[in-house]
């Protein structure tokens, strides 16, 4: 993104993986540019993406229609959902005049339940997170290496989730897009 206000900024990059049967499917991983024309904004210092670097890049509509096929049938997982749905709302009604309808899980908002639960206020950003699961630190804001980060984040709650720890899977809201 080229800034945090979905106002006034754009997409920059869209990056995923697939999740299948509690495995994450390296190849399927992808990581597309997007170009805009008002540049790179605030990107630059947090992702490095520079003008330069999205000067080439695909539309924001040929960066979403990989992602459209590859939701079907599937449900996303962000850390900290809104922000990223809300991007994605916009380049969708932008480029397709219609929102995105898709599923969704939010790794920080598992991650929320589980501390308030536990009566903690730990910080809740993506290495954070990571880091009480024993999981490496992790190569982020690039959005393929994000998505990789989250994926396993993901993972790693399932498995604490699934030892019967105070939270339940089945407690976890899957949500949809609006």
């Amino acid at each position: 993104m080229s800034g945090l206000d979905v106002k006034s900024s754009h997409l920059l990059s869209i990056g995923w993986v697939v999740i299948e049967h509690g495995r994450i499917r390296n190849a399927s991983g992808k990581h597309l540019l997007i170009h805009a024309e008002t540049g790179a904004g605030d990107s630059s210092r947090i992702h490095g993406l520079l003008d330069s670097s999205i000067a080439g890049a695909r539309s924001a509509a040929a960066a979403l229609l990989p992602l459209i096929e590859q939701m079907q049938g599937a449900v996303l997982v962000f850390h900290h959902a809104p922000l990223d749905v809300r991007f994605l709302q916009k380049a969708a009604k932008e480029n397709f005049r219609c929102p995105l309808l898709f599923p969704y899980v939010d790794t920080m908002e598992i991650e929320k339940k589980r501390l308030q639960i536990q009566g903690k206020v730990l910080g809740l950003r993506l290495g954070q997170c990571r880091g009480r699961y024993g999981l490496a630190s992790a190569a982020q804001h690039n959005a393929r290496a994000d998505a990789q980060a989250t994926a396993e984040l993901l993972l790693a709650q399932a498995s604490y989730l699934e030892k019967g720890h105070d939270l339940k899977l089945s407690e976890l809201h899957i949500r949809c897009s609006k």
